[in-house]
């Protein structure tokens, strides 16, 4: 998992940064807030364990929302690095996730995405960079508030027991 917390809000369309406390037991998370009309990005970088197979990936959201209904729809995208390279690089094409907003401040698990082709030539110990976003323009994303993203979980495959 990737949480919100370890993810940069963009300086260009930002998400916002929140620290949440809930009412009752005082469970306590961060998100990055995601407007409902404006497109809004956050990236992180991840160097992956040798035994991944440099393959594609996968994402679920975790996420919630405080007012409103519909449906939002989540993408993500990414790069790799390897030693000297530049890092000023094109991201691969995104992938989508959406799910359905259903109780307000509840947890929610999105669907998991299809595989997405990480840009650049993968090879192992690369570090990889991220970028997630609210897809508001995508006509399935009709939730009428701002999302809320907990987290991200990330499957990759791997082809060795171990990083050794």
């Amino acid at each position: 998992p990737v949480m919100a917390a370890a993810m940069q809000a963009a300086t260009t369309n930002g998400a916002v940064s929140a620290s949440l406390e809930t009412t009752t037991n005082k469970v306590l998370y961060k998100t990055l807030d995601f407007n409902q009309t404006t497109q809004q990005f956050a990236g992180f970088a991840i160097p992956m364990p040798k035994a991944w197979n440099n393959g594609t990936i996968t994402f679920e959201p975790l996420w919630t929302f405080t007012t409103g209904s519909g449906g939002v729809v989540w993408a993500l995208q990414a790069v790799a690095c390897s030693d000297a390279d530049a890092t000023d690089v094109a991201y691969g094409t995104e992938q989508t996730s959406t799910d359905t907003a259903l109780t307000a401040g509840q947890l929610h698990r999105g669907a998991t995405s299809a595989a997405i082709t990480i840009a650049g030539t993968p090879a192992s110990g690369d570090m990889i960079f991220f970028r997630v976003k609210r897809n508001p323009a995508d006509g399935s994303d009709t939730l009428t508030g701002d999302a809320r993203l907990i987290g991200l979980r990330i499957f990759y495959t791997e082809n060795a027991a171990t990083d050794a």
